[in-house]
């Protein structure tokens, strides 16, 4: 089902990467002699001079005629960008993904790249690009794993941790991703996940910026060791940038002092005291740390270095000399001393009350500090929060999480009213609190003026639900199970078509979401499918009902779950199976809806079966690739 263009040009791009030049340039060649208004032959041009002569101008030159004799040759702006990407002509890679953003929109290479373009001058205006992008391909760790870096960046520490954690779900050994939830653990004195994530990052791959990891994380093992961090994390909280374990026990030395300076008030003594023990803790924490890492030696013991043995010096006293016998100097008598220092004992003493409030206030703070600091979290980014749907992903996330978490939800906050006793009764259903629960917002955003929404999926990337917002308290659910009302199912229809117009929902999406709409109207009790009809096209209703007019093609419609979608440039389809992998079906789908089902021995007609098991062998073959 791939088109031919695709396949000539996939062809020859193999032919080039095993070095084979001269006769991938003599086919590309043919191809514009053969067919000189085709933009395939110059496409595979731009490539060899690209990928194989590594001649710039000429692949550049090539792509321009590609895209003068197809504007909307996906594979040209892709290879344009590639052409300059890390050169110094900045110009040259905007413009060609300014087109693949125009005429691709539903690519994400193109907001990831604008957004790499943009993130050195300004982090700000790069977020939506990478937000987009990870929208686009929800299952790409990559463009998920960014977009949480970029957050973590802008303070948005909470929206940052979810994706992570999303993005780890997608590849759990993407090194960069444990690398960046490794350090971010660490910064937030999360010490047991910090310790983890770098073990995991060494095992991914054995390089410096690992052991790095390995070599900060491993003292946190020992209580001083983290008591110090975490209270030295609690000072150094409002900076920025990177925070190391230098800066944590620069910042608990720091700290603690100002906080002895009142012990000075008591007595110099006592201040002197409080300063010394501050010293000393830090001291012994930083031995303990570099006793650690001295075994710890990227995950091998360090062997013990022999201990050399010097011998002692003898020393050996000198001989006594005779000394004169002189007269006894005169005893200090006991008159005396009373005089010059009368004994403290015979003055009154008065506790000062400063010598237990002082001390109480600094066990506060250490105490204080010992608890988990995710204060950072509530930090509010301008930045994030001039970004559309800010406010709703937070309240999203907050709710999800008191799900989780089983805590009580804050409804005057963050559930509307009128909303609020549908809610209870819809996570009174352990199905789709169990979905909720489990969900994460792609940040795909749509406002029409008095309510707005967004895009809600699982960790795969697959659509669950829409959520409805008004007044950024949550204000209904539309999806499959979640309102089967036939409004409910109008409304939520109308609103993928919506996304789809606005932001163009990712490849299958519409699809699947019609689907499963049609699916649940056919399993319900109710006769009236009107809004499922609505999804299939004019000419197959009549056929379609007629089918489910059989209780064993229903019941195999309804059981088959499970989604693979492939687009043709002509149809789009749908191999649905069962949990119990039996026959599957095909859906066919054009402009969205669905204009035909094949499925084995669903129909009597050769021609039907024969196309049947065409279709499953592309598809087969396709979904291989």
């Amino acid at each position: 089902m791939i088109s031919t263009r695709v396949m000539k040009f996939e062809a020859l791009m193999k032919l080039v990467d095993n070095g084979e030049l001269e006769e991938a340039r003599e086919i590309a060649q043919s191809y514009v002699e053969a067919q000189p208004r085709n933009f395939v032959g110059y496409l595979c041009l731009a490539y060899v001079a690209f990928a194989g002569d590594k001649e710039k101008v000429a692949a550049e030159a090539y792509v321009e005629e590609t895209l003068r004799h197809d504007p909307r040759c996906e594979e040209a702006m892709r290879l344009g960008v590639m052409i300059w990407t890390g050169s110094d002509n900045v110009a040259k890679e905007k413009y060609y993904i300014e087109q693949g953003m125009r005429y691709a929109s539903r690519e994400a290479f193109y907001p990831y790249r604008m957004g790499i373009l943009l993130e050195a001058e300004n982090l700000t205006e790069a977020a939506p690009y990478f937000e987009k992008a990870a929208g686009l391909d929800a299952r790409n760790a990559d463009y998920v794993g960014k977009y949480s870096n970029v957050m973590y960046q802008l303070g948005k520490k909470k929206v940052a941790r979810d994706y992570m954690q999303r993005a780890l779900g997608l590849d759990p050994n993407h090194t960069e991703n444990v690398r960046n939830f490794a350090q971010w653990s660490f910064e937030d004195g999360h010490f047991k996940m910090a310790r983890d994530l770098s073990e995991r990052a060494l095992q991914t791959k054995h390089d410096a910026e690992s052991a790095r990891l390995v070599r900060q994380a491993a003292p946190t093992s020992n209580w001083l060791v983290a008591m110090v961090l975490r209270i030295g994390l609690l000072f150094i909280a409002p900076f920025k940038g990177r925070k190391t374990s230098a800066k944590m026990m620069l910042g608990f030395v720091l700290g603690l002092w100002i906080l002895c300076i009142p012990l000075f008030l008591i007595s110099n003594l006592v201040g002197i005291i409080g300063v010394t023990i501050v010293l000393a803790l830090v001291v012994v924490a930083g031995l303990i740390s570099n006793g650690i890492r001295a075994k710890r030696q990227l995950g091998v013991e360090a062997p013990k270095a022999p201990v050399k043995q010097v011998a002692k010096p003898v020393i050996q006293a000198p001989p006594a000399k005779k000394i004169a016998e002189t007269k006894p100097p005169k005893p200090i008598t006991r008159e005396q001393n009373r005089e010059v220092n009368p004994p403290l004992a015979k003055k009154a003493t008065k506790i000062n009350p400063k010598i237990f409030i002082v001390p109480a206030i600094i066990l506060a703070v250490i105490g204080f500090g010992l608890m988990e600091d995710n204060s950072a979290d509530d930090y509010d980014s301008y930045s994030y929060n001039d970004m559309s749907g800010a406010e709703e992903a937070d309240h999203f996330f907050t709710i999800r999480n008191s799900l989780e978490n089983e805590e009580d939800i804050a409804q005057d906050d963050i559930i509307d009213d009128s909303f609020y006793p549908v809610f209870e009764k819809l996570m009174s259903q352990p199905k789709l609190k169990e979905q909720f629960s489990s969900a994460y917002t792609t940040g795909e955003y749509l406002d029409d003026g008095e309510l707005q929404y967004l895009k809600i999926e699982d960790y795969s990337g697959d659509l669950l639900f829409l959520t409805e917002f008004k007044d950024y308290k949550l204000h209904g659910i539309y999806g499959t199970g979640w309102n089967d009302t036939e409004a409910g199912k109008a409304r939520y229809t109308e609103l993928l078509q919506a996304f789809d117009e606005e932001l163009g929902i990712s490849d299958g999406v519409l699809e699947e979401a019609h689907m499963k709409l049609i699916q649940a109207s056919f399993a319900s009790n109710d006769n009236n499918h009107a809004v499922a009809l609505t999804m299939v096209g004019e000419d197959f209703q009549d056929t379609f009902t007629d089918m489910m007019n059989d209780d064993a093609v229903k019941k195999q419609f309804i059981a088959s779950t499970n989604f693979v979608f492939i687009d043709d440039s002509d149809y789009q389809y749908l191999k649905m199976t069962d949990s119990n992998d039996g026959e599957p079906l095909i859906a066919q789908f054009e402009d969205k809806n669905l204009v035909y089902m094949y499925g084995a021995d669903w129909s009597e007609d050769d021609e039907d079966q024969a196309r049947y098991e065409e279709i499953l062998s592309d598809l087969d073959w396709e979904d291989s690739l």
